[in-house]
């Protein structure tokens, strides 16, 4: 499944950010085992993405998600245009994610965080809590990235 917007329509309306969240989120877990629950953890992981990106974006152009499956994991790739200033953002939280202690590192960082870095915190959950897994591909000469995020097995976490 895709979805694309403008930016332009993304600010505006970002009012509605849980029901686009919600939305996705229902139609990617319709065929899974308990689709209800899926969709509910799914829409918190949609959700968190979202704040991240509407922080983080260039003035104009459009923000396309991409959900694909792989074996039971959803993968979901977020193109988005930037700016220098969010290119940097979007690579210094992938450095973050993929620290080797990164559970301690936000459990210190969700009392104090250092400048610039309380922005991505959300994302920086998805990770530390989740074990969602970030990865980013910068096209060389192009004013946009992807970001690929990799969800858990919804069926395997448990209470969260």
């Amino acid at each position: 499944m895709a979805a694309r917007f403008t930016v332009g329509g993304f600010a505006r309306e970002w009012g509605h950010c849980h029901l686009l969240a919600n939305y996705l989120a229902r139609y990617v877990s319709a065929n899974e085992g308990d689709p209800e629950r899926h969709a509910t953890l799914l829409s918190t992981f949609i959700n968190e993405l979202l704040e991240v990106i509407y922080r983080n974006h260039a003035a104009d152009g459009q923000i396309e998600l991409i959900f694909r499956k792989r074996g039971r994991h959803v993968i979901l790739q977020i193109t988005l245009p930037v700016t220098e200033q969010n290119r940097v953002f979007y690579r210094m939280a992938v450095q973050i994610v993929n620290q080797p202690d990164l559970k301690s590192w936000y459990r210190a960082r969700l009392e104090d965080p250092a400048d610039g870095e309380d922005t991505m915190l959300g994302l920086l959950e998805l990770a530390a809590v989740y074990t969602c897994t970030l990865t980013i591909s910068e096209p060389p000469g192009q004013d946009r990235l992807s970001l690929f995020l990799e969800l858990p097995e919804v069926d395997d976490m448990g209470e969260v």
